[in-house]
């Protein structure tokens, strides 16, 4: 009775301080300790909190464990395992519907936390595609692909056709580096000013590209390497003109292989508007 007594006193203490100055000001296994208290009414969560973080290392590693692994450490049954192991879920659940309730963006920053929550504790690369109104409503945030932990491949032609059935002129590229930092590599560089380029024949413009981790976020267009949409492959080599309607409509029914055709048509009519002394469009 003496030591029950002693857990509720205890325990009272720690909600008070969590109550007061939130769990900031609790350690890595007093958090621990107080998330147990919800499956262990009487135990002490203590020592439980301590093997955790023996066995893991430290707190996100505990939560990053699978219920089995879980499981193995002294004091934690099944529905310990499962409350840790869904913690990480909740809060990436709460961080979509939190910025999903907001869908005008007027700010970098603003763009970047939504962004942030989307890519949120991913071990692997992927890339989304932001579809963006005139007054930056998110009309569409489509996954283009996921990668190994250290790299994403995007296919051109995919970017452009998902961009076209967004139905904006204006989209925001973003991947994430779960392994590394916030930075454009060259390959990023490169790949962005591909897309870019691609983009501008369709009159979309890519008005950035975020480069994400758990806790950074880089803009391309605030760094100033964001490349314009105006200017043209460098195989391209006639008059500049903008793509026939009839091969947008292509592309929006996933004709994807016709992309290939995308440029001798577009040469082609610009060579004969320049013959017939027509102003381009």
């Amino acid at each position: 009775m003496a030591e029950y007594k002693r857990h509720q006193g205890h325990r009272q203490r720690m909600r008070e301080r969590v109550q007061n100055y939130g769990l900031d000001s609790l350690a890595d296994h007093e958090v621990l300790e107080y998330i147990l208290y919800t499956t262990n009414a009487q135990r002490d969560t203590n020592e439980i909190a301590y093997n955790l973080l023996e066995r893991f290392g430290d707190f996100a590693s505990v939560l990053e464990a699978s219920e089995e692994e879980l499981c193995t450490v002294e004091g934690i049954g099944p529905t310990s395992a499962r409350l840790l192991h869904m913690l990480p879920q909740v809060s990436r659940y709460y961080g979509r519907c939190r910025t999903d309730g907001k869908r005008c963006f007027n700010t970098t920053e603003q763009l970047g936390s939504y962004l942030m929550a989307k890519f949120a504790w991913s071990d692997y690369e992927r890339a989304m595609l932001v579809s963006l109104s005139t007054r930056r409503h998110i009309k569409a945030a489509v996954w283009l692909r996921e990668g190994t932990s250290d790299r994403v491949s995007l296919d051109v032609k995919d970017v452009v056709a998902t961009a076209i059935k967004g139905g904006t002129d204006a989209v925001v590229l973003c991947h994430n580096h779960p392994n590394g930092v916030a930075l454009p590599s060259m390959e990023d560089m490169e790949a962005t000013g591909s897309i870019a380029r691609a983009l501008g024949l369709v009159n979309i413009h890519l008005l950035d590209h975020f480069i994400l981790t758990d806790t950074e976020c880089f803009s391309m267009r605030d760094a100033g390497r964001c490349p314009s949409t105006t200017s043209r492959p460098a195989h391209f080599s006639g008059p500049e003109c903008r793509i026939p309607v009839y091969i947008i409509k292509l592309l929006c029914y996933n004709h994807i292989e016709r992309y290939n055709q995308l440029w001798f048509f577009a040469r082609r009519r610009a060579g004969e508007e320049s013959c017939s002394g027509r102003r381009k469009i």
